[in-house]
Order: C-alpha cells, then sequence, then structure tokens
C-alpha cells in the first residue's frame, strides 16, 4: 500500500503536522495587555507572550526566555500555570515547579516563590493583599496531598487543607469571598465535588465557611461584577450555570439561561474559565451543539443576546478587559488563535495565531446506531483526492477517556488526508461535553462500549462506501490507547492498530499511577477481577493485528513498564509489535522532533500492513 502524492511537499506537511494545533493557553488579560502561553514550535515548550493595544505596540512579544517551560504539574495535567500581580506576571516553571516573576515592560525573571518537592497550579491573585492564591500539591505517587494556599513571595498561608483535591479558587472583585470547588479521593471532579464559600478578612484570613454539595459535579466558579458567585453544575443533567446565594446562612441557588446543553469541558485541568460576567448586566457563556463550542452574549439571568466568533468550534480559555472580550479558540478552518471582541459592537480581530493552511479538511458530523439503540457521533474528513474506491480510514479514539474530540482544524488530521486516508475522530459513550447521561454510561463498561462504538462506526462508515474494508487502521492515546488495544483484541476489522501511550495492564496501572486518578479504574472498570479480564495484557489470545507502541520515558500516568512488556508478550505470540520510547517525554509526545518521528513511524507501519491490499 502506497500513500497517493500529497499537494504539498512531505517534509512539509510532516513538519507542520508535528505542531500542536492547541498550543495555546493561561490566558489573562489586564489593563497594560493581554498574556498568554504559546508552544514554541521548535522546541515544544510553552513561552510567555504579551499584546499591548495597538496605541502602544500592536504586535505580540514573547515575553519570556525561550530555555524556560511554563507548565503546571498539579494532578499530572496542570492548569492555571500563570496569573498577573502588581505589574508582574507569575508563572510556574515546569522543570522545578517553582514560581517566578517578570514585569510586564519586560527585563529579568527572578524567582518568587520554592517550596521543596511542591507543585503549584490554579494560580489566582488577590491584588488588595498583593498575594496569589494557588493550589500546591505536594508529595509523590499515591502519597501526594494538596492543599489551598496563599503565597506573597515571602510567606506561606495555608488557607484550606481539609479536601483531597481542589480546582482554582475565585476572589470576588470586592475582595472579600473567596469561592473554590473541591472533592475527594475516588471522585474525579466530573463525578462528584462541591462548592466551598468563606469571607475574607483583610488581613487574607478565611471566616463563614461554607458548603454546598449538589450531589454531583460542580466546576468554575466565577464572580460577576456585582459580586455575585456563579457557578456550572451538572445536577440537573447538563454543566449549567447557576447563581449561588447564601441568604440567612442557607444556599439558594438560581439557574440562569434555558439551554440543555453543557456548558464546559470536562475539567482534567485546574483553572479553565469558559464563562465570564464582565458587567452588571452582562455574561458571556460557552454552550456545546453537536459537538462544537458556541460562545454566547448575554444578559445577568443567561438569557442570549448574541453568538461571537462563530468560526469556533473549540473554546480553550475567556478573559475580560476595558470592554474587549479575549478568548483562545479553535475552528474548523484554523488552529488555535487569540482574538477579541469588542462587547458594545461585538467587532472581532485576530491577535495572535498558529499557522493553518488555506484549504484544511472540514469536518462532517456523522452518527452510528449502537446495538441498544443510543448514537455515537463522530466527526469524518475526507482523503485530500479523489479516487475511483474507497480510501484507507484511520479511526481516531481521544483519550480521557471523558475528555472529547472537536469539529476543530489539526495539522495531523491535514497531514493524513493530503496522504490519501479518510479520517473519523469518533466521540464513543463515556466522552464530555454532550451532558452527564452519556458522560456516565462509561461506568463499569470502559473496555467494552467504547470498542462496540469503534466497531459500528467503522462498519457504517464502510456501508457507506467511505471506507475500504481491506484499509482500515485504528489509533488512541492514552485511555484512547486501551480502547484500540481490547478492541484489536476483540475483532479483526482493523490491518493495523497504534497505541500511542495507552494502557495495558488496568490493576496494574492502579498501583502506580499518580492520586489524582488512582480511583478513577474502580469506576470505569469495577472490582479487580474486571479490571485483569479487560487489561489487554491479559487478552493475548486473541490478538492477531500489528500493533505499534509510542511510549515517553518519563510518563508517571502510563508507566513505560506496561507498553514494553505488552509489545513482549505480542512478540512472543507471533503479532508483529514495533516500540518507539522517547526517553525525553511523559505522558504526552510534545516536543516537535518527538513528534515528526512519531507520525513518521506511524504512517510507515500502517502503509506496510496495508501491503498487497493496493
Amino acid at each position: 500500500m502506497k500513500a497517493p502524492p500529497a499537494s504539498e511537499p512531505h517534509d512539509e506537511l510532516l513538519r507542520r503536522a508535528a505542531l500542536l494545533a492547541d498550543g495555546l493557553s493561561d490566558l489573562r488579560a489586564t489593563s497594560r495587555g493581554v498574556l498568554w502561553l504559546a508552544a514554541d514550535p521548535q522546541t515544544g515548550k510553552r513561552r510567555l507572550w504579551q499584546w499591548h493595544d495597538p496605541l502602544e505596540n500592536g504586535r505580540p512579544q514573547p515575553l519570556s526566555p525561550e530555555h524556560l517551560d511554563i507548565a503546571s504539574h498539579v494532578n499530572g495535567y496542570g492548569g492555571g500555570a500563570l496569573a498577573c500581580l502588581d505589574e508582574h506576571a507569575i508563572f510556574v516553571e515546569a522543570a522545578t515547579q517553582t514560581l517566578h516573576r517578570q514585569r510586564l515592560s519586560g527585563g529579568e525573571v527572578s524567582l518568587w516563590w520554592s517550596r521543596h518537592g511542591s507543585r503549584y497550579g490554579g494560580l489566582t491573585p488577590d491584588p488588595q493583599r498583593r498575594r496569589l492564591f494557588a493550589v500546591e500539591e505536594s508529595g509523590n505517587g499515591r502519597d501526594a496531598s494538596q492543599r489551598l494556599v496563599a503565597l506573597d513571595g515571602y510567606c506561606h498561608q495555608v488557607l484550606d487543607a481539609s479536601a483531597d483535591f481542589y480546582g482554582a479558587p475565585a476572589i470576588s472583585p470586592c475582595g472579600t469571598r473567596l469561592a473554590w470547588v473541591e472533592w475527594d479521593l475516588g471522585d474525579m471532579p466530573w463525578q462528584q465535588s462541591r462548592l466551598r464559600q468563606a469571607r475574607l478578612d483583610p488581613e487574607g484570613h478565611l471566616h463563614d465557611l461554607t458548603c454546598w454539595d449538589a450531589g454531583a459535579a460542580i466546576t468554575q466558579p466565577r464572580f460577576t461584577a456585582a459580586n455575585e458567585l456563579i457557578v456550572l453544575s451538572d445536577h440537573g443533567g447538563w454543566w449549567q450555570p447557576y447563581r449561588v446565594t447564601d441568604p440567612a446562612g442557607a444556599i439558594a441557588v438560581q439557574r440562569l439561561g434555558k439551554r440543555q446543553a453543557d456548558h464546559a469541558s470536562t475539567p482534567w485541568q485546574i483553572g479553565e474559565c469558559q464563562h465570564l460576567w464582565p458587567t452588571v448586566d452582562l455574561g458571556v457563556l460557552m454552550a456545546f451543539e453537536a459537538g462544537a463550542a458556541q460562545i454566547l452574549v448575554t444578559d445577568d439571568q443567561g438569557c442570549e443576546h448574541a453568538r461571537v466568533l462563530r468560526d469556533a468550534g473549540r473554546l480553550v480559555a475567556l478573559s475580560y478587559a476595558d470592554g474587549w472580550l479575549y478568548a483562545i479558540t479553535q475552528g474548523a478552518q484554523h488552529a488555535a488563535r487569540l482574538s477579541r471582541v469588542n462587547l458594545t459592537t461585538h467587532a472581532e480581530e485576530t491577535l495572535f495565531a498558529l499557522p493553518s493552511p488555506k484549504n484544511p479538511p472540514l469536518p462532517q458530523t456523522l452518527q452510528a446506531a449502537v446495538a441498544d439503540g443510543e448514537r455515537v457521533p463522530a466527526f469524518v474528513y475526507g482523503p485530500g483526492a479523489s479516487s475511483t474506491r474507497p480510501p484507507p480510514l484511520i479511526v481516531r479514539v481521544h483519550g480521557g477517556p471523558t475528555s472529547a474530540c472537536y469539529p476543530v482544524f489539526d495539522p495531523l488530521i491535514h497531514y493524513w488526508t493530503e496522504n490519501g486516508f479518510a479520517v473519523a475522530d469518533i466521540n464513543p459513550r463515556g466522552s464530555g461535553n454532550a451532558g452527564r447521561a452519556y458522560r456516565e454510561r462509561l461506568a463499569g463498561e470502559w473496555g467494552r462500549i467504547d470498542v462496540d462504538d469503534v466497531i459500528a462506526l467503522t462498519t457504517s462508515l464502510v456501508a457507506r462506501g467511505l471506507a475500504d474494508p481491506d484499509r482500515l487502521f485504528v489509533r488512541g492515546q492514552s485511555a484512547g490507547g486501551f480502547t484500540v488495544l481490547n478492541l484489536l483484541a476483540t475483532a479483526t476489522l482493523f490491518r493495523a492498530g497504534a497505541s500511542l501511550y495507552g494502557v495495558t495492564d488496568a490493576p496494574h496501572l492502579a498501583t502506580q499511577t499518580h492520586r489524582f486518578e488512582s480511583g478513577y479504574l474502580d469506576w470505569l472498570l469495577g472490582d479487580a477481577r474486571t479490571q485483569r479480564a479487560r487489561s489487554p495484557i491479559n487478552r493475548l489470545d486473541t490478538f492477531t493485528t500489528p500493533v505499534i507502541f509510542f511510549q515517553g520515558n518519563r510518563d508517571t500516568v502510563v508507566v513505560p513498564e506496561q507498553t514494553l512488556s505488552m509489545a513482549e508478550a505480542l512478540r512472543h505470540r507471533g503479532v508483529p509489535a514495533r516500540v518507539m520510547l522517547f526517553e525525553d517525554e511523559g505522558h504526552g509526545i510534545r516536543k516537535p522532533r518527538n513528534r515528526c518521528r512519531l507520525i513518521a513511524a506511524e504512517m510507515q507501519f500502517f502503509l506496510e500492513q496495508g501491503d498487497g491490499q493496493g
């Protein structure tokens, strides 16, 4: 099997495919301009960027030094690695997890705070007291612990340490109230969490603590310009906005808006912002519709007035300053970019954008029926060149497994379609962005219904003439790799599979992975017997399909020993199994040079395994 000639030089396509389409994060807007993190296309390191109003500068500029990588490692997935305080940016240096400070006007970076063995995320400024709130995580593996702390560069104040895990806190504009989300070991933040509120005295101590436990998941507390608290809770089946008040010590909640839709993505990271209430009578909400993000301007009751940034399909972050809404988005025709919207005129402009081609492949939303009558959605991309026969197909399974794929431009999908492949991005049952019931369909069923969903989608695409039944391939990362390996142990539908740092031995993983996910497998799979039965390492007798594995040697989520043991066991049975190990990567292959190697090796493996089929 040979790939058809691409419309662009192959090396250029491969280089572009190695870039992260979602490489912008941690947006912060101030009266001095806007700050964000962007992955360097040469090194993959996340640098701090700044944009001033055109009257001052008008061109985005990198602010932090090239050698620094900025990222939080709290919970293994981080989030909230950047804050602004007193004309300074304060950020988390990735390797040491120390906090550094840099003037917004430029200059040298200096150490601001360090505590041996601790990691920081969810940075939130407390400007009146000239300090930061943060989630502090100390220790390693199952022995790690978290606290909500306040830091001023010199002193360290523990605000709360009663919970196992914390989300990023929110402070009211008046500076007298603090709110945060917390949850306990055994739950994930999208399963069961609770809202805490407290009064802040002038010295910054907490008083009059209250708790709202809705029996579901709460995320992203935000204060309005009028000092009212609004959170997203899914106790009604969807992550919807609620105003939370505390009259006479009794918690009262009022739902805002009428949409039956998720208004937040699954909170794998802390410090995400997908709703804002910048003035006393104005809000900005994100809501999912057919898997795509809609960005809505509302009144203070959540009633919709307008939709902005209509070409966005995914919202990464929101921020606000001086009448302007700032947003990091991805769309079907553009990679991650930073835009701003005038909330009076709704005029839009792009401030910073990652490279995108002129004519990217556009997604078609399709649904496949599964055995119990439910329907599973996917975004399908046709090959770049037409042919008289159906094209080969790559089915991609996202990680999580409660994350989601989006109908947005991805340079990797562009690479595949330009090489003659159709691509199907599937959101199997258990994926986020489609309500609590859809997400919880995976309870006790991981490795079974997700496998059924991939089979149903693939056979549906073949039946529609959109894929060649003799040239089917599947790949998945992390939790998606677990699905791929169980799929290959279940069916002989595919010519080859790729597992990117995928789970192979669930019970073993539960003893080695970090604390954040240490109880997750019990919910996904059930008891130890079921975990063993659904672990691909224990299903070797039914494997016949060739597999290629990609693994970071510093991965603490799916440890390298799992992947190496699985590959060796398959080879012992005579099943082709290759491993590509990346010494300088963790859970996820981020560095562009490594991603180039991965993508090229995966494509070559698929082409080799497809030989003899045309």
